[in-house]
């Protein structure tokens, strides 16, 4: 029995472009539709219970799997998503994943989306190589949103240009002693937004001729607390940048807290940086890269009820925006 995917290899075609030919959307060349049921027919290809209700809609629903809904910034994404499918009348059913259920029956699994929705948004998840198999053999519309999901197309800023600009303002402002506030989110259940962050921030600073120290490398665990602690020892010692990078805001927050408790100032003694433009950034005078999560969320939901209805499928969507927003909490070197 073939696949959309086995289909589109046999044929050249893209995955989309199968699934429109077989659901006889309009748009599609009728060469190509009668290629492609040829192929259908002659591979064996039958359609999943999903592939066939997309036609008449009859879920009227949508998958949202995310790690969870404690975390910021997949809390807004959500609500975005979920604005959005109600605004055209589509119901959310949302799968709050355990990250320590990784490779076993988790609830999204095929047997149980293929009765219950006409797509999947997936938030900020890896899968395992099964899982992504079992994913694979959906034919629905099926869009990621933050971090890279491989085998999924996504919609999200680019890691490394975001923290790229980040580093770079401190670099602007005359900082040659930064250091990093990264690490990775245990409640996350991918590592490549994480990754990608870490390395261009050391990308960026070793081409500026700029000095990071090992002991400037901090893992914060993208939360206030855990930043906090590991802020706290790094500016109780002897040695300490003048710059602080946080790779999320919700870090930023908790390094400003420590390097107040640590006797000193920002920015007069140390200016902080964050990255998110968390709804609190502002509140803390925090300069930060702020990115749209909420608009994330609403395009990728309206992304795949356009494709629900009919619409081309594009194969990859450019880096969502974002911009640095300059605040109170940086500023030039103050001479020590």
């Amino acid at each position: 029995m073939a696949t959309i995917g086995q289909i589109a290899a046999e044929l050249g075609l893209s995955k989309s472009t199968v699934s429109r030919a077989l659901r006889g959307v309009p748009g599609i060349a009728q060469e190509t539709v009668a290629l492609v049921r040829e192929a259908a027919e002659r591979l064996d290809y039958v359609p999943s219970v999903a592939a066939a209700g997309l036609s008449t809609g009859r879920n009227h629903a949508v998958g949202i799997v995310v790690p969870s809904l404690t975390r910021w910034f997949y809390s807004e994404v959500v609500s975005g998503i979920t604005r959005t499918l109600a605004a055209h009348g589509y119901d959310a059913v949302l799968f709050d994943l355990d990250r320590s259920h990784v490779g076993e029956n988790r609830p999204f699994a095929r047997s149980l989306l293929r009765r219950r929705v006409d797509a999947v948004i997936v938030v900020a998840t890896v899968f395992a190589p099964d899982e992504l198999a079992e994913l694979g053999l959906l034919d629905i519309p099926m869009v990621a949103v933050g971090p890279p999901t491989p085998g999924l197309r996504n919609i999200g800023v680019n890691d490394a240009d975001i923290m790229g600009t980040a580093t770079a303002h401190m670099l602007d402002l005359g900082h040659r002693t930064i250091g990093l506030v990264g690490g990775y989110d245990a409640e996350s259940l991918t590592i490549f937004g994480a990754s990608e962050r870490e390395h261009a921030f050391m990308r960026t600073v070793m081409q500026a001729g700029a000095v990071v120290e090992p002991t400037w490398m901090l893992s914060g665990g993208y939360r206030s607390g855990m930043a906090k602690m590991v802020v706290s020892h790094l500016y109780r010692s002897s040695s300490w940048p003048t710059a602080l990078v946080c790779a999320s805001d919700e870090m930023a927050f908790g390094a400003l807290f420590a390097i107040h408790e640590a006797g000193l100032r920002v920015p007069d003694d140390v200016s902080v940086i964050g990255i998110d433009g968390h709804e609190n950034s502002a509140s803390y005078d925090l300069t930060t890269c702020e990115q749209d999560a909420q608009g994330q969320g609403a395009l990728a939901a309206s992304q795949v009820i356009a494709e629900l209805e009919g619409a081309p499928a594009p194969d990859a969507f450019d880096p969502a925006p974002f911009r640095l927003i300059v605040r109170g909490s940086t500023a030039e070197p103050r001479v020590r």
